[in-house]
């Protein structure tokens, strides 16, 4: 009895056109952020602002750092700068 055994199960489906839905969703709430920001600042902070949104945005959607996406580093980060640092071992001068 031959089973058919799964192929390429590491590659997420391509859901909107060469996108993955949760890279569209990353996408999609840049673009929403900007067009709120786009209604209620002038251009100068639009500008200013919309620089590191698109670029955080395009990070989430396509950047793998290590091997893996980057929202995963983003939460390492967050966790460790929030949680309280333990030192067991301090020199005494």
């Amino acid at each position: 009895m031959q089973f058919n055994v799964p192929q390429f199960i590491e590659i997420k489906d391509k859901i909107i056109g060469p996108l993955t839905l949760r890279q569209f969703f990353y996408i999609l709430i840049g673009a929403g952020v900007l067009a709120i920001l786009w209604f209620f600042a002038e251009l100068w902070i639009f500008l200013i602002i919309a620089i590191p949104v698109i670029a955080f945005c395009l990070l989430l959607a396509f950047y793998k750092f290590n091997g893996r996406p980057f929202i995963y580093f983003v939460g390492s980060l967050i966790s460790y700068l929030l949680k309280p640092k333990l030192y067991l071992w301090k020199r005494k001068k």
